[in-house]
């Protein structure tokens, strides 16, 4: 059967449009989870239905958006690191935002600045080979911060961030180092 070349580029733009109408059903069908009601009160962050399990299986996917910006971290006028501002006015569900193989005898050191949760329910977790070795909470100081030294393996190392109907800020330095 022979079919001329403008009945061969009809048909695979035919096919292109199907391809993306899918694509766009399917997201439409299942944009993420549903954000979550923060049942715990103004004060309290700590998250309530999403479990360190879910962190790890990163499978509930997210809604909202959550945007980087590159910035510089200056305390009193002494340049600490260039970084990026993670933040989200609404962010329900598990993200992950850095992951690298790290080396058995390595030390997992992370710095959060200008980390603040606004309102609902949020975590910053430290996922190393598919468990939760740590989490960060906000502190009253400029910084928060986690480590864990000598590790016993090499393995995977995850940041993953978990919320439900969460607004958050912070500033993570770039490579998370």
């Amino acid at each position: 059967m022979n079919i001329s070349p403008k009945t061969k580029n009809i048909l695979w733009i035919v096919f292109a449009v199907a391809i993306v109408a899918v694509c766009v059903i399917m997201f439409v069908l299942n944009p993420g989870p549903k954000h979550i009601e923060d049942t715990n009160g103004k004060d309290n962050y700590n998250l309530q239905t999403i479990t360190e399990q879910d962190v790890v299986k990163q499978e509930m996917g997210a809604r909202g958006t959550v945007r980087e910006i590159e910035a510089h971290i200056e305390i009193a006028g002494w340049s600490v690191s260039d970084g990026i501002r993670y933040s989200s006015d609404k962010f329900t569900g598990v993200s992950m935002l850095y992951n690298t193989t790290l080396m058995k005898g390595s030390d997992i050191h992370v710095t959060l600045a200008e980390y603040e949760i606004k309102e609902g329910n949020f975590t910053f977790y430290i996922v190393f080979d598919g468990e939760v070795v740590g989490k960060i909470m906000p502190s009253d100081g400029a910084y928060s911060e986690f480590l864990l030294e000598n590790v016993e393996k090499t393995g995977t190392l995850e940041y993953v961030i978990a919320g439900e109907s969460a607004s958050f800020e912070f500033v993570a330095p770039v490579d998370f180092e």
